[in-house]
């Protein structure tokens, strides 16, 4: 008997990293040595017309998410990708040098462990 959660589950992993990793050459394009210096109030915050943030859906509210992949309670605040800075920005791994927002989602979301 096939578990059917575990299929959707695994099928919206796939999909998630598929996408993040088709989204990271964008974001690559964006980066710049000393961005890495900078401090998170130099910070740049992500748009959500951003060409890396289209790519992978990103939200600044994830209640406006409009993605199949999208589950009630995903936000970035919980993704693994995230690093909370203290506030209502933080940055994520998906998108160096931006910072996106705690209450944001993108379809690369991953759970924290």
């Amino acid at each position: 008997m096939t578990d059917h959660s575990n299929d959707r589950s695994r099928r919206r992993f796939l999909k998630g990293t598929a996408a993040g990793l088709a989204a990271l050459p964008v974001a690559g394009l964006s980066l710049s040595a000393p961005r890495f210096a900078q401090a998170d109030d130099e910070l740049e915050r992500l748009s959500e017309d951003d060409p890396a943030a289209e790519a992978v859906a990103y939200v600044h509210d994830a209640a406006d998410a409009d993605d199949p992949a999208y589950e009630e309670g995903q936000i970035c605040a919980n993704c693994s990708l995230y690093t909370d800075e203290g506030g209502d920005w933080g940055r994520c791994s998906v998108f160096p040098g931006k910072l996106v927002a705690a209450e944001g989602w993108c379809n690369v979301w991953v759970p924290a462990s």
